[in-house]
């Protein structure tokens, strides 16, 4: 497995408490970590009426050139929703933009990420850019940094925390309707394969594992559920957990593809055991292997959780049209996963779902389906039909899919 020894951050080691006068000093110093008190707090209010409360962060800046993980990504995305018609004013009260997303604080990101690694994202950004940071020999592309990075990967992660905020308000307060919004975050860099200590795969601060521990330490939400949906094993997000039976993760994945990690026998270990569910997609695996995996996996396992929040690693690269693996998800498969995800959230949850967007690298193919997962989050129908002819593996999906139900004991009549 290409990342860091599993492990659960419980607390500072004692060589990270050293220096941790030194980096809040530098740190602080830079004015890195704000936050917009009166924005968040009318953002919540605003929430409560709403269907779907969403933050935008592009990182115009951390970019490189001819690298997949480009900045044109999010233009891409509003250029979609606004020929979809997903705004605000089309929207009224339904559809709510954050104007001025927060930046994470010191003690949101180190209940993930080690002191160290902090300091040296920041050194790097500040005397070291741009450069190559991880992932030297990939095909695929690197993991970069340019001056920007560090302070883009914190409002990042700022963002999804006060989307959390906005989600847990409008859960407590309840609209007129009985609906509790959504939160999305449209921001880059991505974050699922960050791990404690280690950049890797475009990711630099990840994002929902950051967002995960802040709903329990700060809302006090002790069970959180993540799906990630990103054709790319989630492994930082999977190391930082495995053996954490607080928060249960999900990853349906391509089989066989980079980080290596996401094997079907990867289901925890200590107290984590069994908290960790795997759905590696046999390659060529489309809507119709989506739709299976949900109703037979994702589901029941949810249901037997009882999750007090959910959050998504929403990536869009299982997309047919993508250019790095092989996945034949359709545009209109995001709907369908969006909505079935919602629905669990409204019955298991209270309403509470954030999806942090991930990887997607067909700019047609990732605003089209970003634009499906806005449009299922406010209740609206998919504006995609299928728009190309796929003949799935649905033998080995079938196969895959009792593999994984009898491994963690989803079959009918089992706990």
């Amino acid at each position: 497995m290409r990342s860091a020894s599993r492990q659960h951050i419980t607390g500072l080691t004692k060589a990270a408490r050293q220096l941790e006068g030194r980096v809040h000093q530098v740190l602080d110093s830079s004015n890195c970590f704000t936050r917009s008190s009166a924005t968040n707090a009318a953002l919540q209010q605003e929430a409560v009426s709403s269907k779907l409360v969403y933050a935008v962060s592009g990182a115009p800046q951390h970019d490189r050139q001819s690298h997949p993980e480009t900045a044109k990504r999010v233009p891409a995305i509003l250029a979609a929703l606004e020929r979809t018609g997903v705004t605000s004013s089309a929207h009224g009260d339904k559809l709510r933009l954050l104007q001025q997303p927060r930046t994470a604080t010191m003690e949101e990101i180190t209940a993930v990420h080690d002191l160290e690694y902090i300091q040296q994202l920041k050194d790097t950004a500040e005397n070291n850019s741009p450069t190559v940071v991880a992932d030297f020999d990939d095909p695929d592309g690197f993991t970069y940094m340019t001056s920007t990075s560090f302070d883009d990967a914190l409002k990042a992660s700022g963002g999804a925390l006060a989307l959390v905020d906005a989600v847990v308000h409008a859960s407590k307060q309840r609209s007129t309707t009985g609906e509790v919004a959504a939160g999305y975050s449209i921001a880059r860099p991505p974050g699922h394969h960050a791990t404690a200590n280690q950049s890797m795969g475009f990711c630099l601060l990840n994002n929902v594992a950051i967002a995960a521990r802040y709903a329990q330490q700060h809302h006090g939400l002790k069970k959180v559920m993540i799906l990630d949906w990103d054709v790319h094993h989630g492994n930082g997000t999977n190391d930082l957990f495995y053996d954490d039976d607080s928060v249960l993760m999900i990853d349906m994945h391509e089989d066989g593809v980079w980080p290596g990690s996401g094997l079907l026998n990867e289901t925890g270990t200590g107290r984590g055991q069994g908290h960790t569910i795997n759905i590696p997609m046999p390659i060529g695996s489309g809507d119709a292997a989506a739709r299976l995996a949900f109703d037979k996996i994702i589901q029941p396992a949810a249901i037997r959780f009882q999750p007090n929040i959910i959050l998504i690693s929403a990536g869009y690269d299982a997309h047919w049209r993508d250019p790095l693996e092989k996945l034949n998800f359709y545009s209109s498969t995001y709907h369908f996963l969006t909505r079935r995800v919602k629905q669990l959230s409204n019955k298991l949850c209270g309403g509470r779902l954030v999806m942090l967007m991930e990887g997607g690298y067909s700019l047609q193919g990732l605003s089209e389906s970003v634009s499906e997962s806005f449009l299922a989050l406010l209740g609206e129908p998919s504006h995609h039909q299928p728009d190309t002819d796929v003949v799935e593996p649905m033998d080995a999906v079938w196969k895959r899919i009792a593999e994984i139900r009898k491994l963690h004991g989803l079959e009918q009549g089992t706990r």
